[in-house]
């Protein structure tokens, strides 16, 4: 296995562990720590842009851990959804709707796509939240993001956009993927 490959399955790795840090931060500071759990949020989604470009640039084929990244990006944001909760910024009955929910459309459906559009709630909560109690924060939320997308912007609408509504498509066209 080459460096690059070994670092990039590192990060992947360190991304689960983010997801339960994130999580302990709501038992731990509940509300007043938004701005960890921000700035956590936002290494997870940088391990996440530098675990894909290592994995490519490495040029090794797709091991174990490089096909169940997701699994790691899933862990974050059931960690963002669990500190929202903790920390009283959602309730508990709407987390665990979403949740069964969730659960319900991965089981049925098994699609990366599904699983894309499920992160995004708990993310998009995590933006509004910290917009509302620390507009600085989620302005730094929001300029990453719009960073992020420059910087990753020839692969975005070539390959992620794309890539997703095709899968989407299968679904409605088969029902399942």
């Amino acid at each position: 296995m080459t460096l690059l490959k070994t670092l990039a399955n590192t990060l992947t790795i360190t991304r689960l562990f983010i997801g339960f840090i994130i999580s302990y931060l709501g038992v731990l500071k509940k509300k007043a720590g938004l701005k960890y759990a921000v700035i956590w949020l936002i290494i997870a989604w940088i391990t996440d842009v530098l675990d894909g470009f290592l994995a490519r640039k490495s040029k090794a084929p797709k091991d174990w851990i490089g096909e169940h990244d997701l699994y790691a990006d899933m862990t974050v944001s059931a960690g963002v959804l669990f500190y929202l909760t903790s920390s009283g910024f959602i309730s508990i009955t709407f987390s665990l709707s979403f949740l069964i929910i969730s659960i319900i459309l991965l089981t049925w459906l098994k699609a990366k796509a599904i699983a894309d559009g499920i992160q995004a709630v708990p993310y998009g909560l995590m933006i509004y939240t910290s917009i509302k109690n620390d507009l600085a924060l989620g302005i730094s939320i929001v300029i990453y993001l719009i960073l992020l997308i420059i910087i990753t912007w020839p692969r975005f609408p070539k390959e992620k956009v794309p890539e997703f509504i095709e899968e989407i498509k299968e679904i409605f066209k088969n029902g399942k993927k």
